[in-house]
């Protein structure tokens, strides 16, 4: 492995340990969550329930609670999307990324449901997984096209378009 990507991979990790942290943190402890611990499994697994609840709610005079709950959910995940993909090769294709993020994020609303935390959310599952595909999306920006079997890329596909103008040059 080049020195390059070692120095890429340690930084991400470290960043991962490091934001992982400060996430669990805001998950089961901060914004005052510790104090309304009550032990009660809570839980909504109605798709869109808790995000029309916020959308109905927001208006001028009411954007904070909305805004912090439906962005912050979305904002707060973008970096799992590009962090997943350079740490682990098996996240190197949206499938793969999205089977494992989504194993992730289920078995944490899980926990902050059965921990009395806040509620396991299956919005919340929506809108972290939007967050993380749209970091996933950046990262494929940044990065380019994943390498196709082989690790041959888009040699293959070059190659082959310059076969066939060859052969149509010959056919001139």
């Amino acid at each position: 492995m080049k020195a390059k990507v070692i120095v890429v991979k340690v930084l991400a990790g470290l960043v991962l340990l490091g934001y992982g942290g400060l996430l669990l943190y805001w998950m089961f402890w901060g914004f005052g969550r510790s104090a309304h611990i009550s032990g009660d499994f809570r839980y909504n697994i109605v798709p869109f329930e808790t995000i029309q609840l916020f959308a109905r709610s927001a208006s001028w005079d009411n954007l904070r609670a909305p805004l912090i709950n439906l962005a912050g959910n979305v904002a707060v995940f973008v970096p799992f999307g590009v962090l997943f993909p350079i740490l682990f090769g098996k996240c190197r294709n949206y499938f793969g990324f999205l089977t494992r993020f989504l194993l992730f994020i289920v078995i944490l609303e899980l926990a902050q449901g059965v921990l009395g935390a806040g509620v396991a959310d299956v919005d919340d599952v929506i809108l972290n997984s939007i967050g993380a595909s749209l970091g996933y999306i950046g990262y494929r920006l940044i990065a380019g096209p994943g390498k196709k079997r082989n690790g041959r890329g888009h040699a293959r596909t070059r190659s082959a378009n310059a076969r066939s103008r060859s052969g149509q040059e010959r056919r001139r």
